[in-house]
């Protein structure tokens, strides 16, 4: 058995005491992970209805169904509640086993605001991870399937091989064309021609909470502080209730993350299923990466709407790159990373001048920042610089304390997990956290988009609407 993170050969462990979980993994075809869970969902439906998918424009691909452990708590408090499972592990590297999942925007937002949103984001919490019951991990050159057992199941081992070995039979078939034109969601870069493939479902309504002519109002009073020296920088989101034909289901899942991840090729597209609710989006904004002493972040503030003609884009990344009130949002948020990156870890730069993250239809300026610790350095649990780092100034304000009170004043709404950490960590404190913006919360009937804005002195809140408007067509152009 290799290291999905090293490709070295993995020693089995001694056996620990009171260790009760044990892995199987067969070798699986690289799929797109949307098609795993599709065919896991149905396939393994004594599991409860939680699942991931993540899937970054390089890098490892993963995506599970079920939960052989649960954890459910803050950021400050979840890494040491998941800090025992590692080890319940018997004769598996930790390594190999990560926990998925995502954090609460606003994890100390007011019960009366959360219970706006009814029980929309009532199966998420402030944070929820997962270590899967079944999971799909492609990564380098391997790809494999796995299975995570308990306690009397260990005895039925060779039963969950045969399982297993069925799933990846699937996922090879789920691979063909033929099999793509008989209904199967097919792999990334399928187009859209299989004819079977179910349509998404309809957008009867949609709805803009608060109306327009209220958010633009609530606009011009945010920039009102900044303006009066109270805030430097204040994000306000707004929202897009949708009324759909249908529910939207897995299937519906697949087919537009796969969408998403042709429209958005540069972005991670993610999904988090709890229950009956499907929180999914693409977004290209990484919070926090940690490989052992190397910690990146990147700071992605500061936009303009772009355009198909290379020449006119062109252009307008000059613009962007020369406009004072987008380089003074871009600098806030750059100069807030460094600094808690500093305080974290001791060292952090940035790697370069700000450049432009070209996206289908929105440009940004963006900074990649990176701490190299030295030999000696322990590195911090990649939970505790999650801690550290949200939220930035790109999606809350600077001062932070001042620009989430704002919000909370402006907000009816509770955010949920929009906008906050979503990713995954493993046994040794490694993983990879984004920012989860692009995104929309699908219940039964019901969608809820999210987008904000980044409100400065020098904001027009006119302009600010198109800019949400752009960023919410990354969902709703995906969906025609």
């Amino acid at each position: 058995m290799t290291s999905p993170a090293t490709g070295a050969r993995l020693v089995p462990r001694p056996r620990v005491p009171g260790a009760s979980l044990r892995a199987v993994r067969v070798d699986a075809p690289r799929a797109a992970p949307e098609v795993f869970l599709q065919l896991a969902a149905q396939s393994f439906r004594e599991c409860e209805p939680v699942g991931h998918l993540w899937s970054p424009a390089d890098g490892m691909q993963c995506a599970g169904w079920g939960a052989a452990r649960r954890f459910e708590d803050a950021i400050d408090r979840l890494a040491e509640g998941a800090s025992g499972l590692w080890s319940e592990l018997a004769d598996v590297d930790p390594l190999a086993l990560r926990l998925y999942g995502g954090f609460a925007f606003d994890p100390e937002a007011d019960p009366g605001r959360r219970a706006a949103n009814g029980s929309a984001w009532g199966d998420f919490g402030a944070g929820s991870f997962v270590l899967p019951r079944v999971g799909y991990v492609a990564e380098a050159e391997s790809a494999y399937v796995y299975a995570v057992l308990e306690g009397a199941e260990v005895a039925a081992r060779p039963l969950w091989r045969q399982r297993l070995l069925r799933l990846a039979d699937e996922l090879d078939a789920g691979n063909q064309p033929a099999s793509r034109a008989n209904g199967s969601v097919g792999a990334a870069g399928a187009g859209d021609a299989a004819p079977d493939l179910p349509a998404l479902p309809e957008i009867l309504r949609s709805f803009d909470l608060p109306a327009t002519e209220e958010w633009l109002r609530r606009v011009e009073e945010l920039r009102g502080e900044v303006s009066d020296g109270r805030l430097e920088k204040v994000v306000a989101a707004r929202t897009v209730e949708l009324d759909l034909g249908r529910p939207f289901g897995i299937r519906d899942l697949g087919r537009i993350v796969e969408r998403l991840r042709r429209h958005m090729p540069t972005c991670t597209c993610f999904s988090f299923l709890r229950g009956g609710s499907i929180f999914f989006g693409a977004t290209p904004e990484l919070l926090v990466r940690r490989r052992g002493r190397l910690i990146e972040t990147l700071a992605l503030a500061g936009s303009i709407a772009s355009d198909p003609s290379p020449a006119k884009r062109r252009e307008l990344e000059r613009r962007l790159l020369a406009s004072a009130k987008d380089r003074l949002e871009h600098d806030l948020v750059v100069r807030y990373l460094v600094e808690r990156l500093d305080t974290s870890c001791g060292a952090a730069a940035p790697r370069s001048l700000p450049g432009v993250r070209v996206l289908r239809n929105v440009l940004h300026l963006e900074t990649p920042i990176r701490a190299a610790l030295a030999e000696a350095a322990e590195p911090p649990h990649v939970l505790r610089l999650v801690s550290a780092l949200h939220p930035t100034p790109a999606v809350a304000g600077s001062p932070t304390t001042g620009a989430l009170e704002a919000i909370r004043r402006s907000e009816e709404r509770d955010r949920g997990w929009y906008a906050g950490p979503v990713g995954w960590f493993d046994g040794r404190g490694d993983g990879e956290f984004s920012v989860a913006l692009r995104s929309c919360l699908a219940t039964g009937r019901k969608g809820l988009l999210y987008s904000g804005a980044g409100i400065v002195a020098d904001s027009d809140p006119d302009r600010e609407l198109i800019e949400t408007n752009l960023k919410l067509d990354a969902i709703l152009g995906a969906w025609d």
